[in-house]
């Protein structure tokens, strides 16, 4: 349990702006949303290149990490 996994939030990145959200989820032809908290971060990684990730609150987990081009 107290093990770090790949998942986790990297420690040297620059946080850039964060707030708490939900997600939305499909299930079929619906969008419904989902039950868990979360937070979102929008953080400079060490390689220089911008990441939107989502956070599951309760576990510390980042769950989507996305690269932003722009």
């Amino acid at each position: 349990m107290g093990s770090s996994s790949a998942e986790d939030i990297p420690a040297m990145q620059e946080i850039v702006l964060e707030f708490r959200a939900g997600k939305m989820v499909f299930y079929g032809k619906k969008v419904v949303p989902d039950s868990r908290k979360g937070l979102v971060h929008i953080r400079r990684g060490d390689e220089g290149l911008l990441h939107f990730q989502w956070l599951d609150r309760n576990l510390n987990v980042v769950e989507d990490d996305q690269i932003i081009f722009f």
